[in-house]
């Protein structure tokens, strides 16, 4: 899961989750140019492609994804006695893993109140009282929710809210761990 927050902030703005299952089948995807020059000699070693060809090849890659090839490729494709049809069967397929996107809905203090989805719907909200204790949770997703006020974090181990170098206890309503840079400072 990844969260974008507001530049310079700690407010969150948007919410990225991938399923690790989706990631841990995901290879590298190799470009047209790294495919061709690592099968192209017939005893296992990679080519030197000049970096021109390569540009080309990334050009011609483009416009093949697009389906929409150049007739300057085209060209440059039927004196190299090959067709656009057959350099599409030579790439490697896309994979995008599944990834579900929410926007955070915060409050006056940067508090998440509220993931809503791409569709624009609710997938999880919270009610919480001054000091960020959460009264109402609505979760019919089963989200995992685990950011609080700006910069807090829930810590699972051991049911306090992570801030940096401090731990907050919002049913105390006060930092539990003393200021790293001190009272006076602090």
């Amino acid at each position: 899961m990844q969260t974008i927050y507001e530049p310079g902030g700690f407010t969150p703005l948007v919410r990225v989750e991938t399923g690790t299952e989706a990631l841990a089948t995901t290879r590298p995807q190799r470009s047209l140019a790294e495919k061709l020059r690592q099968e192209g000699n017939e005893d296992g070693t990679e080519m030197a492609f000049p970096a021109e060809l390569v540009r080309h090849l990334d050009r011609l890659e483009n416009e093949l994804r697009r389906n929409a090839v150049s007739e300057e490729s085209r060209k440059w494709l039927a004196q190299c006695g090959l067709t656009a049809e057959q350099m599409a069967g030579q790439l490697d397929a896309q994979t995008e893993p599944e990834r579900a996107v929410h926007l955070y809905h915060c409050d006056h203090r940067g508090l998440p109140v509220a993931l809503i989805n791409s569709e624009g719907a609710r997938d999880w909200s919270a009610e919480y009282d001054v000091w960020g204790n959460r009264l109402k949770e609505d979760n019919p997703q089963k989200l995992e929710q685990l950011i609080r006020l700006p910069g807090q974090q829930y810590d699972d181990e051991t049911g306090l809210y992570y801030n940096r170098y401090r731990y907050y206890n919002p049913e105390q309503g006060r930092y539990i761990s003393q200021d790293p840079i001190g009272l006076r400072d602090g």
